[in-house]
């Protein structure tokens, strides 16, 4: 996360969703920023959407006025704003920066595991999402990546595990059906969702005891936010073969 994407599209359904997750049910949230440095890339500029109110607006008025208010009045974009704001509810924050030290990140990670150790559900809002090969722990440019030991050891202390992720060059149905299988087969979670998005992804890896919780908010995803172009999916486990079931979707395509 940089402060530069604070309020574009992205941000309005990254907080949308997660509203959507944990306020009708009271859970505490736990947000791992991943924040880093801004840079000179025109990343953020997706603003078009707080001129669409129709659209927008009856996904989530609130969180909608609220980001209107603040972009194109007070002009304000740092993430800190919505850490002041009561719109994540009692929601505990890792807002350090993170930096490609591969030191620097092992103690980033540990205070962030102390910090969110009571939260019913931990979000992970790295630059890029997940790992890849190309780029392990310490290396120029690991900062914009989330690891999977990381995820592993919040979901083993107990917290559901949301991650934030951009979509790459693969077809996108494939690309989430494949995620969602390693996540599955990575942290043993009772159930697997996903969001998908004309431009990002957003994974769940659900605890047992919130998986009821987090099927019924799929259901109302579902029907309350065809407007804002969220497709909300579970991935069905086969103990018998031991893969994902892939579910009936076609991923929203990139629009600007």
């Amino acid at each position: 996360m940089k402060d530069q994407y604070f309020g574009d599209v992205n941000d309005f359904r990254k907080y949308a969703l997660l509203r959507s997750l944990v306020m009708p049910d009271h859970l505490r949230l736990g947000v791992c920023w991943m924040l880093t440095d801004g840079d000179r890339r025109k990343n953020g500029s997706r603003l078009a959407y707080l001129s669409k109110q129709a659209t927008y607006r009856t996904c989530d008025a609130a969180l909608f006025d609220w980001l209107k208010q603040v972009i194109d009045v007070e002009q304000d974009r740092r993430t800190a704003r919505i850490e002041e704001s009561d719109l994540l509810g009692a929601t505990c924050f890792q807002s350090n920066i993170l930096t490609d030290d591969e030191s620097e990140r092992r103690t980033y990670f540990s205070e962030c595991s102390t910090r969110l150790a009571d939260c019913d559900l931990v979000f992970f809002d790295p630059d890029n999402g997940l790992e890849v090969k190309s780029i392990p722990r310490g290396r120029k440019n690991s900062h914009k990546y989330l690891y999977w030991g990381e995820v592993c050891s919040a979901f083993s202390a107990g917290s559901s595990v949301v991650i934030y992720q951009h979509f790459i060059r693969e077809k996108r149905a494939s690309f989430i059906t494949r995620l969602a299988a390693e996540l599955n087969a990575r942290t043993h979670a009772a159930a697997v969702f996903s969001f998908a998005t004309p431009h990002v992804l957003f994974l769940l890896a659900s605890q047992e005891h919130h998986t009821v919780i987090f099927r019924r908010r799929l259901a109302a995803i579902q029907s309350s936010w065809a407007p804002a172009r969220i497709m909300a999916a579970e991935h069905l486990h086969s103990t018998e073969k031991g893969n994902m079931i892939a579910p009936l979707l076609q991923a929203p395509e990139q629009t600007t």
